[in-house]
């Protein structure tokens, strides 16, 4: 098991990856190490993002990335971050293997799998919004103050959609005779 034992924010899908774009190329190219799916662990917990591996590159410019197929983390970003903080990341940079570049989405679907899985909590999310804070807006991110607004947003409009007050299918009754 390839462990992430480095006890800010999460990349856009990584566009320079040309041609080959298989984790084994990235590392003939960049370096790096490979954790199979479902091999990478985080502060304790195996982390998988569907059949796609994970690239571990200490290279890498930023915490995270997303490539068609893969992910790329670096290792040595995640030193001293907080445990919801890089299960965050990761689960962000899984989510643009379904979303896309979309940065809204990615965000909302790595904090609706956070709560999904019960790693992510209200508390969490503050420690995720307090690391998001001082990013600044770029061409397929908003500022980290409205990212946080809008991630705010999504875990209430999950917690909504998982209350036990919301209406249910009635389940047919079993008829005994």
């Amino acid at each position: 098991m390839v462990a992430l034992l480095c006890s800010p924010c999460a990349a856009q899908p990584l566009d320079s990856v040309q041609g080959d774009s298989s984790p084994e190329a990235y590392i003939a190219a960049h370096g790096g190490t490979l954790a199979q799916r479902g091999m990478l662990e985080i502060d304790g917990r195996r982390m998988a993002c569907g059949p796609y591996p994970t690239v571990l590159d200490s290279h890498l410019r930023d915490f995270g990335a997303s490539v068609r197929g893969f992910l790329i983390l670096n290792p040595n970003l995640f030193a001293g971050l907080a445990t919801p903080v890089k299960l965050w990341i990761f689960s962000h940079e899984c989510a643009h293997q379904s979303v896309g570049p979309d940065e809204i989405k990615a965000d909302c679907g790595a904090v609706q799998r956070g709560r999904g899985e019960g790693w992510l909590t209200p508390a969490g999310l503050d420690q995720i919004c307090e690391f998001m804070r001082p990013a600044g807006q770029d061409q397929a991110h908003f500022n980290g103050v409205h990212r946080c607004e809008l991630m705010h947003q999504c875990l209430q409009e999950h917690e909504a959609e998982q209350t036990p007050d919301k209406p249910r299918k009635r389940q047919p009754v079993p008829v005994r005779q």
